[in-house]
């Protein structure tokens, strides 16, 4: 996850990139956006500096638009349409009869394996292994379904993102709901970072387990949407947003209807005072608000609204393009998990209860938006 705003120490940062001279191409430079407006080129070892100061507080979230500079300039058409104004959760029956499917067993024991993996960086081996061993699992949670499928998006890196798609019916069967989180992982300190110990268990095995636990119960329940269901995870989140900006670059270019997205990234570390949090920046209003109403229908837990700033996590790719989304975090920031992007990120640190609050609430989420009257 990026997070944080655009502070001061900014500048700092920027003085010790200036004052570093390494001989660099022009092939070899990327642009980066931490703010609307706000781009500038940089090295591969500038931006590894960034995210460093952006983890420590001292800077903003950012994304990588180097090859999706222009992705905001039209917003597509089937978005002026806000079908979650005034919109209440009206699917109790089915959800209430799948939500004690949920296995925290399950859930617990992906987020331990994911977190086994040396890292899940976007170009090391172990990232493109994480990725494949998740497709695997989607294709086996599916159990053969034929209205179930599972891809691997390339890009031009070596980790791929995922996406397993679980086919709408009916008239509404083009538009698509999507549920997702960013697969790789990184840390802070000495080496490349492609060699750095990173295990990612709330960063975001958390989010990706959670994604894993949804997609089971809907597949092997026999649930059928009438909306298309897309589970993503990501590639390339924290270098700069890169795997969610090409998926939504192409579902923009094929003007696929997305109504509602939902980001899970760092889901189980309770913060100071446990309660859901509801990121309140760069998302759709009216989106919040209908899952305000999901987590007062299914979970009756505290809730409550924080900032993250630009660019924090791959929900504003999909916001960045005029799509709806909406992005439930685990606590404000500040009170989140101080030990995301180091070897520290380890699944001691969770707690499996709290978890489970996220898991309930995407099942909820994904059936309430791929059914209904609207």
């Amino acid at each position: 996850m990026k997070q944080g705003l655009f502070r001061a120490g900014m500048g700092v940062l920027l003085f010790f990139l200036f004052i570093v001279n390494v001989p660099v191409t022009a092939s070899e430079l990327r642009l980066i956006e931490t703010g609307p407006g706000q781009r500038t080129w940089m090295t591969e070892q500038e931006i590894d500096a960034l995210a460093t100061a952006r983890h420590t507080g001292r800077s903003g979230g950012f994304m990588d638009v180097t090859d999706f500079a222009d992705a905001s300039d039209e917003i597509p058409f089937f978005q002026l349409n806000n079908i979650f104004e005034n919109k209440a959760p009206s699917q109790q029956r089915i959800v209430d009869e799948l939500l004690p499917e949920l296995s925290g067993q399950n859930f617990w024991e992906w987020i331990d394996v994911l977190s086994a993996f040396h890292n899940r960086y976007y170009k090391s081996e172990s990232g493109l292994a994480a990725a494949n061993w998740i497709a695997d699992q989607f294709t086996r949670l599916a159990q053969g379904r034929t209205d179930v499928t599972v891809e691997l998006v390339r890009h031009g890196f070596l980790q791929p993102s995922v996406v397993a798609t679980i086919q709408g019916r009916g008239p509404k069967a083009n538009e698509r709901i999507v549920l997702g989180g960013h697969s790789d992982s990184t840390s802070s300190g000495g080496g490349l970072p492609a060699t750095r110990r990173a295990p990612g268990a709330d960063d975001n095995a958390s989010g990706i387990a959670t994604l894993l636990e949804v997609f089971r119960v809907l597949a092997q329940s026999g649930f059928q949407p009438e909306r298309t269901i897309e589970f993503i995870a990501y590639a390339a989140e924290e270098v700069g947003l890169l795997g969610s900006q090409a998926i939504v670059k192409a579902h923009k270019s094929q003007n696929i209807p997305v109504i509602a997205v939902m980001q899970l990234d760092m889901t189980s570390y309770p913060g100071t005072s446990p309660r859901l949090t509801l990121i309140s920046d760069y998302v759709n209003p009216d989106l919040n608000r209908f899952t305000e109403a999901l987590i007062d229908t299914y979970l009756k837990v505290p809730r409550q609204q924080a900032p993250c700033g630009y660019g924090c996590s791959d929900h504003a790719s999909w916001t960045r393009s005029g799509y709806p989304a909406v992005f439930p975090f685990e606590a404000p920031i500040g009170q989140d998990n101080a030990y995301i992007h180091s070897a520290y990120d380890t699944i001691d640190k969770l707690d499996m209860a709290f978890g489970m609050h996220f898991v309930k609430l995407g099942l909820a989420f994904a059936v309430e938006t791929s059914l209904g009257e609207k």
